[in-house]
């Protein structure tokens, strides 16, 4: 056996460890920065200069496409911090997402808004997740622990089919994304979040991509929560100076942005059996004590109102306490229809 290669089994353990640690970083890696040649050596990044980044962004490739804006300079000190993050993530097995490297300098905001034609006003590396060239998520800087959360999103946001919220195409060299924060996300998931009611989201856009959004919950009928979220819409909007009117976005838990109008009556019409805020007063009734009643009255529009009464003396005086309780809330709030029973004594006497 050669000398050269006679170590004890002490020096030999560190030895290989380094050995494979090398084999295992790209070539021109050092423990610091990622250079050119290292992001050359990875054929799961598009490398890409400014001048055909757009181009890139605009042929709509399948898979959402991951995007960072970033340079090798040692001028732009979050770019490092990026570069490593955005190579990390290409290799640890996101086979569902394209990844494309912008050669710019991103510390100079004009160079970078130039070529995004897009207001970013900040100084730093950007990395954007795109699909079908509207942004999705945006990220500023080389943190990426909001990485994985985007990248979930994004596929909820594609597997769901809500791209029509998230601006319009790159095209005419401008790019326009309405809901790049977290704002509209943070909206839809309390939405979303309530399972059993009847509820609807409206949304209007403007030509300059301005937006707004109303959500309603907890109405008594999924055509009611629909008419109040496009009527709150609409006045929001127009109150704003905008001529265009509202649509419908979410009707329960279903997508209808993109519906004509027969196929969201149809979806209107199917739900049925949803919770009422009426049924959750009779759970809580059902806990309480004999001799208790609950009235409501609705209007046209869906606006409601309702009362509840227990332990009484009498079914007879419970049913007359509730409709006179009902009625005095009906009339402060302006409604013109009568109140009516719903509830007395574990019986169900109205359907809503």
């Amino acid at each position: 056996m050669p000398r050269n290669i006679l170590l004890s089994d002490k020096g030999l353990i560190p030895l290989i460890f380094l050995v494979l640690s090398l084999l295992s970083l790209p070539a021109a890696v050092s423990a610091t920065a990622l250079n050119l040649k290292a992001f050359q050596s990875n054929n799961k990044i598009t490398l890409l200069t400014p001048d055909n980044a757009m181009r890139y962004i605009r042929k709509k490739p399948a898979k959402p496409l991951v995007v960072l804006f970033s340079s090798f300079d040692s001028a732009c000190k979050a770019c490092s911090a990026a570069n490593r993050a955005f190579f990390k993530l290409s290799r640890s097995g996101n086979l569902k997402f394209s990844f494309a490297f912008v050669n710019t300098q991103p510390w100079k905001k004009k160079e970078l808004e130039t070529l995004l034609f897009f207001k970013l006003s900040n100084s730093q590396p950007v990395t954007l997740i795109l699909q079908n060239a509207k942004v999705l998520r945006k990220l500023t800087g080389g943190d990426y622990q909001k990485i994985p959360r985007y990248l979930k999103e994004a596929k909820h946001i594609i597997a769901h089919k809500r791209l029509a919220f998230y601006g319009e195409r790159l095209g005419g060299g401008r790019i326009h994304s309405i809901v790049i924060t977290d704002k509209f996300n943070s909206f839809l998931t309390k939405y979303l979040q309530n399972l059993d009611d009847y509820k609807a989201v409206a949304v209007a856009l403007s030509k300059r991509y301005a937006w707004t959004a109303s959500k309603k919950v907890g109405y008594l009928s999924q055509a009611a929560a629909n008419y109040q979220a496009l009527q709150q819409c609409n006045n929001r909007w127009k109150s704003k100076g905008n001529s265009s009117a509202c649509k419908l976005y979410m009707v329960g838990d279903q997508y209808v942005f993109e519906k004509s109008n027969a196929q969201i009556k149809a979806i209107t019409a199917s739900l049925n059996n949803l919770q009422t805020p009426l049924d959750k007063y009779v759970l809580k009734l059902k806990r309480l004590k004999n001799n208790k009643a609950l009235a409501y009255a609705v209007n046209k529009a869906g606006n409601w109102t309702s009362s509840y009464v227990y332990n009484h003396n009498s079914e007879q005086g419970a049913t007359r306490a509730v409709l006179k309780n009902c009625e005095k809330r009906r009339q402060q709030r302006n409604m013109t229809q009568p109140c009516s029973l719903y509830y007395v004594n574990d019986k169900l006497i109205g359907g809503g």
